[in-house]
C-alpha cells in the first residue's frame, strides 16, 4: 500500500480539524459507500499498530494494521478538490 496526500489536502485537514504538527489522522473503511459497500473514513487518533504512514505539512496520516484489509492491493491518493473545497479520496488498484 502507498498513501499519498497533497499539501493542499493536508492544509484542509489542518484547518478543519485544528491540527498541530505531530498530530495523527487515521484512515479506515466505513460501512456504506462506493467501494464494495464501504467508504473511506478518518479520525484524529494516536496510532497503536501502524500499517502504513506518510507525513505532510507536519501531520502524520496513517492506516492501522487492522484496517489494512480495506486497502488490500490498493494505494490511497488524497488530493484537494477545488470545486467543492474538500479532500478527494482515490483508491488506486495495483
Amino acid at each position: 500500500m502507498k498513501l499519498t496526500i497533497t499539501d493542499d489536502a493536508a492544509n484542509w485537514f489542518i484547518s478543519e480539524l485544528d491540527l498541530k504538527k505531530g498530530d495523527h489522522i487515521k484512515f479506515f473503511g466505513k460501512v456504506y459507500g462506493p467501494h464494495d459497500g464501504f467508504s473511506i473514513a478518518m479520525e484524529k487518533v494516536e496510532p497503536s499498530r501502524i500499517f502504513h504512514m506518510t507525513q505532510a505539512q507536519g501531520i502524520n496520516f496513517y492506516v492501522e494494521k487492522n484496517d489494512a484489509w480495506f486497502f488490500d492491493n490498493s494505494d490511497l491518493a488524497i488530493t484537494f478538490n477545488e470545486s467543492i473545497k474538500e479532500p478527494h479520496y482515490e483508491l488506486i488498484n495495483r
